[in-house]
């Protein structure tokens, strides 16, 4: 099957690109600064059990992880004496006092505001709770509102990295998956 009409077997035309309608951002990591901001309270928990942090094993760990995967694999990891949910219910809080604190990365509001005032559609899909993406964003002028649709990974079947966020979103945009710009940090 050819690209084109051309009828030349060695026909180098490129198949037409599609043409980008909507774009999704990620939120932690891509938009705001969560890591900055929320240094030190993953030690500080650890430290209440007795245990160090293991910076190696952090840096080896793989981002775009659902919360309840996060927490399952800190609980064995660090051989800590709780489950998962009672990781999250202990952790969360000390996390959200941080979140006031988060700061935009460079570029995001005027990312955000040239999409928004040009009436390019603008989704955000995190693997963060629904719940914590309000809390993370509400500080942050005119977020809530240039943003057409806001998912969290409570609010799909998969998390990152199942596409499944991102072709929710498309959907709800009422846009094609194909014609959407995801604007990621993770792989």
């Amino acid at each position: 099957m050819s690209c084109c009409d051309c009828a030349s077997k060695h026909c180098n035309a490129e198949a037409p690109k599609p043409k980008i309608l909507a774009v999704i951002f990620d939120l932690d990591g891509t938009l705001i600064d969560t890591e900055r901001a929320t240094r030190g309270v993953f030690q500080e928990f650890l430290a209440r059990y007795g245990k160090v942090l293991d910076k190696e094993r952090e840096e080896k760990k793989s981002l775009g992880m659902t919360l309840k995967d996060s927490a399952t694999s800190v609980v064995k990891g660090y051989d800590l004496p709780l489950t998962p949910d009672q990781f999250i219910q202990e952790i969360i809080p000390m996390y959200q006092e941080k979140w006031l604190y988060t700061k935009a990365l460079p570029g995001a509001n005027r990312l955000i505001k040239h999409f928004h005032d040009r009436g390019v559609p603008i989704a955000l899909a995190s693997n963060s709770l629904r719940e914590y993406i309000d809390a993370k964003i509400s500080h942050h002028r005119g977020w809530k509102e240039r943003f057409s649709v806001i998912l969290g990974s409570d609010q799909v079947k998969a998390g990152k990295p199942s596409p499944d966020l991102f072709e929710e979103a498309a959907k709800q945009m009422g846009v094609d998956a194909v014609h959407c710009l995801v604007i990621e940090d993770s792989v």
